[in-house]
């Protein structure tokens, strides 16, 4: 089995790299591609946490 926190990480620094591009793009905050971009990375930050705390279910359901 693929270990959670590892893709919890991975997606989390997907979200952070999302959200970087969105700050950084030409243009007003408003554009499409910018809102286009910061739902990408709460969609990726989101699935992160529910990674993290697959990863927590995982360790107390283990004990």
């Amino acid at each position: 089995m693929r270990n959670p926190v590892t893709w919890g990480l991975i997606y989390f620094a997907i979200g952070v790299i999302f959200t970087y591009l969105a700050a950084s793009s030409p243009g007003s905050m408003w554009s499409f591609y910018s809102i286009l971009l910061m739902v990408f990375a709460a969609y990726n930050i989101s699935i992160s946490f529910k990674m993290f705390a697959f990863s927590l279910k995982l360790k107390k359901d283990q004990k």
